[in-house]
């Protein structure tokens, strides 16, 4: 899939992208090592191989890019990179609020400072926030363990 709009490609180009025709049995190694279902099939890799981040199906462009920045930030997250994971969230909620995938941003903004710092207040502040901003999203609901008795 691609998309002709340049702030779209900005993000896309962070990383290195490529593209298999599902179609094509040359390709097919690749498709049965992640257990490919469905198109477009977006993962974020390590160059080994590993899989930091997944998703599938068509997204606007608008959120297609909200979402590239928090997979980007899930990535950076899980290779510990704390600086550069809190820049790709800070940036969804900058650029894309209303987006889909800016509750999962606010959510693990407050992940990556909490574990940057466990002693910040950042996880508990950052969470509120999230119950602010995103109060019906997954991720309102991911959180809501902290407010059981």
């Amino acid at each position: 899939m691609t998309y002709p709009q340049t702030f779209v490609a900005e993000i896309v180009n962070r990383c290195v992208p490529v593209q298999l025709d599902n179609s094509k049995t040359e390709n097919e190694p690749v498709l049965q090592r992640y257990h490919h279902i469905w198109t477009p099939d977006i993962r974020l890799l390590t160059g080994d191989g590993g899989q930091l981040y997944e998703w599938q199906g068509y997204l606007p462009p608008a959120e297609f890019a909200a979402r590239a920045l928090a997979g980007l930030g899930q990535a950076q997250l899980r290779l510990r990179n704390y600086d550069a994971a809190e820049a790709n969230y800070v940036e969804v909620l900058k650029r894309f609020p209303t987006a889909i995938a800016a509750a999962e941003a606010q959510y693990y903004l407050g992940v990556t400072r909490y574990r940057r710092d466990p002693e910040s207040n950042e996880l508990l502040h950052q969470w509120a926030m999230l119950r602010g901003r995103y109060p019906d999203s997954e991720f309102r609901l991911k959180q809501s363990f902290k407010e059981l008795p």
